[in-house]
């Protein structure tokens, strides 16, 4: 069978190149260097290509003759190049294939006549792949190019390098072997494996596979297994004494820490020493779950806009008379830590699935992402100084990551309009990826309140969208345990958001068509997940794996059970609805089977074909698990460690004159340096409903405090909006977490309010991603860590209610941990800070009157609003200059919430021109950033504040400008909340009075090392 191979090489965009050539120039001087896309064409069958012409179609298809050139077969290879190329394993999920073979069906004369709309490309009969080719010079080693290009554009789970010099490629037959390279190694069937009942047995197990199954929990799977009951009812099926490991895995998944949240779940026994820090007192909690989050939501019921928290995939709010609105926020930590660019995208996709799964289905509307990670040079220090081989580089990470969530977001159609990023040593080995979505839903649809599910005995089990493969295997377990060196390739997910589009379009119109009576995402355990949990609502399943369609063959049967390959949603059809489901399936091109039926048994059946795979008891798979017993207890802060470079802190006198060159290190941090370099790859005004950008002014480099998206273009109210803001700040969790929960949800609240929300109609989401509390030989501090997360709960409920923000959906990831070894055999081990997101959705009631965070105009008035703090724990001037310890001032709730309401009440009036809160950077930072949009300055008087006062992170406090005409309506209105600060000016100078004296700053210098902060990140 033939071959044909085609390179693309952009003439426009050269970003790639220059970044390889960069991470080459560490190893060699590098006179050339060339990247180009690959593609492989293989004929299936013979004359494919004849019949379908491609040798016509391959500049429409494989490449835009405006941007790029596209050359067929090889080069012609010189002696003096090396040429490199990066392909995918056999096997792996290949996106830019798939595209480019859909690609070829649409245009081939084959299909350009036909009426199918359906797109069956499994079956097509050329074979497409695709990679990069590296062409380079410059002396390098095999080694060197191998090692750079799996730090940034390979991934050693998935791809594989050749590298060879032009004189060897010169001799060869290259299109010889391909098509066994990527030829599937010979499956045979997969069989049912039987393991007896014995603890050694199962433990073995459990290590081998990774189940991440505890001591107590395989002894109750025995027990459970063993009984006389479940002997007799199993003899039948020749499996007595015994579990099928179809029923191991389904245990596994369903009880994973991933899924089952069993540490919030745990009964703890929480005590603590006196000490300067709010006192807990010695407790006995059943669940942190329900004592705290559940319960603060519980008590603020009579808010009047809950509509489903905590029981559905998202949390439903009524914030508009038309339409409501849910929110989800997951981490990809995990698979972001060993795939960066899949784990995120991934992420992304899988989170808006949680909105398409919410109620009877919903629409994503806008999405967000929050990365915690390391620099460069924050990376510990091991024994040795080397990195431990598992750990990806920072760089490569931050790119991918980057680069997944914005793929995910801009090829669904979905604006990303809110996100941070926060960078930390602590972060190098597993980093936390927090992406968001936020989606709306008909109140009704066809009737019925549309966050209504049901499931009846005799419903139809229907799966839709993606193929299963080896890909996502055990993502549900892999993310309950801590990183290691013993890693299978299988548990990398790859994300396909063009598949994903299609199953999102199609799922709104079967549920406007009615036809869907309960929906739910595929995500952490595949279908074992998905229909294991509807099963609940009619009381029992049986599903027949054959039925479901594989990317390959040669899955085991519980690969297939358990698989997480993405874009897939599990539905609930009555019989009568089928054909028209299907119908409109195959119309919008995409694949849909009935797996089996949903019933009243008490069990999940599992067969392949006629042969049995599992029987489990619905109560035992979700009830049977015997909660966990932790201790936690709290002795006070441990030795502060700051997130910091290690190098010498300077010595900063408190004048007025070294202002400017503190300013400067500080907006240049890259915890407070602008992300709007990196926030213009996502696209934030598809669908064209976004009303606040991330960034705007005339420089459009002012920022905002949040985003805010006009409901009316999805449905809702005229003018209506909804903002979008979040909280972070770990690095106060090493002081106290329950300090650290209030200031992130404080941070929230502020972002909302001071972009015009209103602070009565707030709903939270609370993401733990924490390092392992539980005890064990290599967790000597476990129960210091527990009581982290004793007290940050209480902190969180604490704020909840005080600030009645009731908490509508979270989720917790609780094995952020990493255990490895450096080449010469040292071992590592890095453990996350305790961190907590907390987002934020808030109605805005008029989107006109929403408040950017820059100043406006010219002779506009700046005040400050809100007490001033003075401690410097934790803030970005103590990470680089000397300072005196002075403790954290704990937020006044009570008072801060009387502000807030204040504060919206003005913008209702129109009394401000804008509003920025102040956070990471201090005042200072503040005032700068506030100037940054429209490139006006500020003379600001600072007599009054002590030196701690100008950069302490630790108040709830805003900086506002204010026009000339409502100053004294705004002094009326705020009284002594207010302080006068200055005047905007129309200088190109910042300008200061401190201590009497008198200084300034150039602008634009400020505001270029502000905006060129984070891309320094990974570069010295």
């Amino acid at each position: 069978m033939l071959s044909q191979r085609v390179l693309v090489r952009s003439h426009i965009d050269t970003s790639a190149e220059d970044n390889l050539r960069k991470a080459f120039a560490e190893h060699a001087d590098i006179q050339e260097l060339r990247l180009s896309r690959v593609f492989w064409l293989l004929e299936k069958t013979p004359q494919a290509f004849q019949t379908h012409t491609v040798h016509k179609y391959l500049n429409r298809v494989f490449c835009d003759p405006i941007s790029e050139d596209l050359v067929e077969g090889f080069p012609r290879f010189q002696d003096d190049r090396i040429y490199a190329e990066v392909r995918f394993l056999s096997g792996v999920t290949d996106n830019w294939a798939r595209s480019a073979t859909e690609a070829l069906m649409l245009v081939s004369e084959e299909l350009s006549s036909s009426k199918v709309s359906a797109l069956p490309w499994q079956n097509f009969d050329i074979e497409v792949h695709s990679g990069w080719q590296i062409e380079l010079r410059g002396d390098l080693s095999q080694e060197q190019i191998h090692k750079t290009l799996f730090k940034t554009l390979a991934n050693p789970l998935l791809n594989k390098v050749e590298v060879h010099t032009g004189t060897e490629l010169a001799k060869q037959n290259h299109f010889a072997g391909f098509h066994s390279y990527w030829a599937l190694p010979q499956q045979q069937a997969p069989d049912l494996k039987l393991f007896s009942l014995e603890f050694a047995i199962l433990e073995k197990l459990n290590t081998e596979k990774g189940l991440a199954l505890s001591h107590q929990e395989i002894d109750t799977i025995i027990r459970h297994f063993s009984t006389p009951e479940q002997t007799a009812q199993r003899a039948a099926l020749g499996w007595s004494g015994k579990i099928t490991e179809v029923e191991l895995e389904c245990l596994a998944q369903t009880w994973s820490e991933h899924c089952k949240h069993k540490i919030f779940a745990a009964e703890v026994e929480y005590s603590e020493e006196a000490g300067d820090f709010p006192q807990l007192g010695t407790k006995k909690i059943t669940s942190l779950y329900k004592s705290y989050i559940q319960a603060a939501t519980k008590s603020l019921q009579d808010c009047g806009y809950l509509v489903s928290v905590f029981k559905d995939n998202a949390g439903i709010v009524d914030f508009d008379e038309n339409i409501n609105v849910c929110v989800k926020v997951e981490t990809h930590n995990s698979p972001s830590a060993l795939d960066p660019f899949g784990g995120a995208i991934t992420g992304i996709l899988g989170v808006n699935r949680d909105i398409l799964g919410c109620g009877l289905g919903a629409k994503p509307v806008a999405n967000m992402d929050v990365f915690c990670l390391s620099q460069k040079d924050l990376f510990p220090k091991t024994d040795d100084g080397k990195r431990p081989e598992l750990l990806k580089d920072p760089s490569f990470i931050f790119r991918g990551v980057h680069q997944g969530v914005e793929e995910g977001g801009n090829q669904s159609g979905i604006p990303t309009i809110n996100g941070a990023f926060q960078f930390a040593s602590e972060f190098a080995a597993k980093p936390l990826i927090f992406v968001g979505s936020v989606g709306v839903m008909p109140k009704k649809v066809q009737g019925q309140n549309s966050e209504l599910k049901t499931i009846d005995a005799g419903d139809l089990i229907v799966v839709a969208g993606g193929r299963l493969g080896k890909d996502g295997v055990h993502g549900a377990t892999f993310s309950s345990l801590e990183l290691n060196d013993h890693i299978a390739s299988n548990v990398v997910q790859i994300g396909d958001s063009i598949t994903q589009k299609r199953l999102l379009d199609f799922t709104m119109i079967a549920r406007d068509k009615g036809l869907i009576k309960a929906i739910t995402d595929n995500g952490a355990g595949g279908i074992s997940s998905s229909i294991g949990e509807m099963a609940q609502m009619s009381g029992g399943a049986r599903m027949d794996l054959a039925k479901h369609p594989v990317k390959y063959q040669g899955l085991e049967f519980w690969e297939m059970l358990v698989s997480e390959s993405q874009e897939r949603m599990s539905f609930a059809v009555i019989p009568q609805n089928l054909q028209a489901f299907m119908a409109l399936a195959q119309h919008m091109g995409v694949e849909a089977t009935c797996l089996g039926e949903f019933n009243s048994s008490g069990k999940f059946e599992i067969h392949h074909n006629e042969q049995p795979l599992a029987l489990l008891d619905l109560h035992f798979l979700h009830e049977g698990l015997e909660r966990m017993k932790l201790k936690a207890h709290f002795a006070g802060p441990k030795a502060y460690q700051e997130y910091h470079r290690e190098h010498a802190k300077k010595e900063m006198a408190p004048t007025s004159a070294n202002i400017a060159e503190v300013l400067k290190t500080v907006l240049s941090s890259p915890n407070v340096a602008s992300r709007e370099p990196l926030v213009r790859y996502y696209d934030h005004e598809v669908q064209a409903a976004t009303r606040m950008k991330p960034y705007g002014g005339k420089t459009q480099q002012g920022a905002n405090n949040a985003g805010i998206l006009d409901l009316a273009m999805h449905g809702g109210q005229d003018n209506n909006g909804l903002a979008v803001a979040n909280g972070l700040c770990p690095q106060l969790s090493y002081h106290d977490t329950y300090l650290m929960a209030q200031k992130a949800v404080d941070e929230t609240i502020r972002n909302l309010v001071s972009a015009g929300a209103n602070p009565d109609k707030i709903a939270l989401v609370d993401n733990f991603c924490w390092p392992d509390p539980t005890p064990k030989q290599s967790n000597p501090d476990a129960e210091h860590k527990m009581a982290q997360l004793v007290r940050a709960c209480a902190g969180l409920y604490d704020a909840a209610v005080a600030y009645r923000a009731p908490l509508v959906s979270g989720k917790d990831s609780m094995k952020n941990d990493f255990i490895g070894k450096t080449k010469s055999g040292h071992t590592v081990k890095i453990s996350v800070p305790p961190t907590l997101l907390v987002t934020g959705i808030a109605q805005v009631p008029d989107t006109r009157q929403a408040v950017t965070g820059f100043f406006k105009n010219a002779g506009d008035k700046i005040y400050l609003l809100g007490k001033t703090t003075k401690s410097l724990i934790a803030s970005v001037f103590a990470q680089e200059f000397k300072t005196s310890e002075i403790a954290p001032e704990y937020p006044d709730l009570k008072a801060n919430s009387q502000l807030y309401r204040q504060i919206f009440q003005a913008t209702q009036l129109n009394l401000l021109e804008s509003c920025h809160d102040i956070s990471e950077g201090g005042l200072m930072s503040a005032i700068s950033e506030a100037c940054f949009g429209n490139e006006l300055a500020a003379a600001v008087n600072l007599n009054s504040f002590t030196w701690n006062e100008l950069w302490s992170e630790m108040g709830s406090l805003f900086v506002v400008s204010v026009k000339d005409e409502n100053e004294q309506s705004f002094l009326q209105h705020f009284g002594s909340a207010a302080t006068s600060l200055g005047v905007v000016t129309a200088d190109t100078k910042l300008k200061w009075s401190f201590n009497s004296e008198s200084h300034e700053a150039d602008l634009q210098t400020l505001r270029q090392l502000w905006s060129e902060g984070v891309l320094n990140v990974y570069h010295s």
